[in-house]
């Protein structure tokens, strides 16, 4: 796992505080830029910055998810395979990208996604509440 440079570290932990704040304040437009910013701060190829690259996509898309852009959310959804390399992968990426699929209609392709995504993680990627409609249309 590659780390961050320290003068890079540094903009890229401020921005990200930056962005935590608007969003606290719900301006999500303004935190889902200020996290673009901290994506573009990050070395290519950004899967080798685990830690830092998967969970800022998954904070967009999960942001995106709160104001219901789902057409933005796609767009990190396809970067997030892009992301964390060396995570332990449990079908989370999977998991995610099948519910964008099924918020913007794409019932096929969020089918497959969470097909994978359930194989990798045995099921356990549905285990929240929150994620019941996406095991019901799963099952059904």
């Amino acid at each position: 796992m590659a780390t961050l440079l320290p003068q890079i570290k540094e903009k890229f932990e401020i921005i990200i505080n930056e962005s935590n704040e608007k969003f606290k304040n719900a301006n999500y437009d303004e935190s889902i830029f200020l996290l673009e910013e901290a994506w573009d701060l990050i070395p290519s190829p950004k899967g080798l910055y685990s830690e830092e690259s998967y969970h800022l996509v998954k904070d967009i898309i999960d942001t995106c998810f709160i104001k219901n852009d789902f057409k933005k959310a796609k767009e990190w959804a396809d970067k997030i395979f892009l992301t964390g390399f060396d995570r332990i992968d449990s079908g989370g990426k999977e998991f995610i990208s099948g519910k964008v699929a099924f918020e913007l209609g794409d019932l096929e392709t969020a089918k497959e996604f969470f097909r994978i995504a359930n194989d990798k993680s045995e099921g356990r990627c549905f285990g929240s509440p929150k994620n019941a409609k996406y095991l019901k249309f799963f099952k059904s």
